[in-house]
């Protein structure tokens, strides 16, 4: 059930109206209405792989109760892992073993037949987040940051909470689960935010990002057959694509959750307005970069006793690398976080005087000119991030550095292009909010904010392409 789409509207008006008849008071009965509506959405996916999210949110459930309960460091340690394995385990079965395998027979040079058949299943829609979610829970238990919930509803509910289930945010136990456990009460000024926030997201996935997809794809279909300055702007066409492909669902996420009196963590804030890579990251899939952080990035370090600039610099590679084996199974993903590892290392080099870093020149130095950098790094990430594999990658470098100017960009501009250029100045214009509707009735009066609604309903619903799924429902 995807959120662009009619059947996700009947079913969301259905879930809020049952949630608030049954009450503030009722909190148990609105929860295990959340939970029915939670895998009753996941199962019009695929009802198969119910059973998989029920089962990691049993482990998890089980490992932090038992963690809870033992103060033997080595007896906490095996329950850690455990629940660790399990989520690894579940993940690189679904997702990577293919990848391994096919790597493995490359490598090893294996043949096998064409009717060849091992392990080819369907990846688990939004497998990535919830089992991020649901490992960041044990975690946190372990480090005593949190204590463990002994109410398995509550529990199930927030591994499962539809809004953000498929893709994220990814969020920690500590801010969405004392959020199942305490009362919600309906706030009419919030429902009205959510709305207009689900509006907004509405407006980036259809009018912008799958308008931008059709002349991406238009371009990666056939990259033979472009020259330098085609593949550039395809590859730039695709940073904003996906970035209202993916903020867009995460608006929807955001004001879906505030319906029902939940607040979400925010996931980007303008990322096409960041100067430098360190600095993308910090506004780029906040929740991922922050679990990175804190369960990889920070682990490495504490791993010695000296932080050296050489263990600095592994982290971080290491990280990256990561980052980017999540979003998939494919040397594209490898070679995007090692790219982005290997520039967050250079922007920490002190290459100017008194031991300034890149970083914090980029700030100093003329704004166009950061931007330049910035975007020009963005549209070698993007073309890593949305080649199909690693030989369209290198297909595409070689010709960006031997200047094939064979290209015609102007069949790809139109009115794709008026849609982007308007979200740009919107959020550029409203960038101290969390979105360009919030609090519109402080700006306009009445009659113009009901025509700036119709009008986004109307082009919406007038110029809808059949309807995409989210690019990271993949991940």
């Amino acid at each position: 059930m995807l959120f662009n789409s009619f059947d996700f509207g009947f079913f969301l008006v259905i879930v809020f109206a049952m949630y608030w008849i049954i009450g503030a008071e009722r909190r148990k009965s609105q929860n295990i209405l959340l939970l029915l509506a939670s895998y009753v959405f996941y199962g019009l996916w695929d009802w198969r792989f119910l059973g998989l999210i029920f089962l990691s949110s049993v482990v998890d459930f089980l490992a932090g109760k038992a963690l809870a309960t033992r103060s033997n460091k080595s007896a906490r340690r095996w329950y850690l892992w455990g629940s660790i394995a399990w989520n690894i385990g579940v993940l690189f079965t679904f997702k990577y073993f293919d990848f391994f395998l096919e790597n493995f027979r490359s490598l090893f040079g294996i043949e096998a037949s064409e009717d060849y058949y091992f392990w080819n299943v369907v990846i688990p829609v939004g497998l990535s987040f919830y089992t991020f979610q649901t490992m960041s829970y044990t975690i946190d238990v372990f480090r005593n940051k949190i204590k463990p919930t002994q109410n398995f509803l509550e529990f199930m509910c927030f591994v499962s909470f539809f809004p953000q289930l498929v893709a994220g945010p990814i969020e920690r136990a500590r801010d969405l689960l004392p959020q199942f456990e305490n009362k919600r009460t309906f706030d009419y000024q919030e429902a009205k935010e959510g709305l207009r926030q689900i509006l907004w997201g509405l407006f980036k996935k259809i009018l912008v990002a799958d308008k931008l997809g059709i002349a991406v794809t238009m371009v990666f279909n056939e990259p033979e057959h472009h020259g330098m300055l085609m593949l550039a702007y395809g590859s730039l066409l695709f940073f904003f694509q996906i970035y209202c492909d993916f903020s867009g669902y995460t608006d929807i996420a955001i004001g879906t959750a505030k319906l029902f009196g939940f607040k979400l963590n925010r996931n980007f804030k303008i990322p096409y307005l960041s100067v430098s890579i360190a600095e993308f990251w910090m506004r780029w899939h906040i929740t991922l970069t922050k679990w990175f952080t804190d369960y990889v990035y920070f682990p490495i370090l504490r791993s010695r006793k000296k932080i050296t600039p050489t263990l600095r610099i592994f982290a971080v590679i290491v990280t990256m690398i990561l980052v980017g084996l999540w979003h998939g199974a494919n040397w594209t993903f490898v070679m995007f976080g090692l790219v982005n590892g290997i520039i967050l290392v250079v922007e920490r080099i002190p290459f100017f005087k008194n031991g300034e870093v890149l970083q914090k020149k980029l700030y100093k130095i003329p704004r166009v000119l950061s931007f330049i950098y910035f975007f020009g790094i963005a549209i070698l990430m993007s073309m890593f991030f949305r080649s199909n594999d690693i030989a369209q990658s290198f297909l595409i470098l070689k010709k960006w550095f031997t200047f094939d100017f064979d290209s015609h960009i102007s069949s790809l501009i139109g009115i794709k292009l008026l849609y982007l250029i308007a979200l740009i100045i919107a959020e550029v214009l409203t960038k101290d909010k969390a979105f360009p509707l919030q609090e519109l009735e402080i700006k306009f009066p009445k009659p113009l904010r009901w025509a700036i609604y119709y009008v986004l309903i109307f082009l919406i619903i007038r110029y809808a392409e059949p309807k995409e799924a989210f690019i990271y429902f993949q991940f």
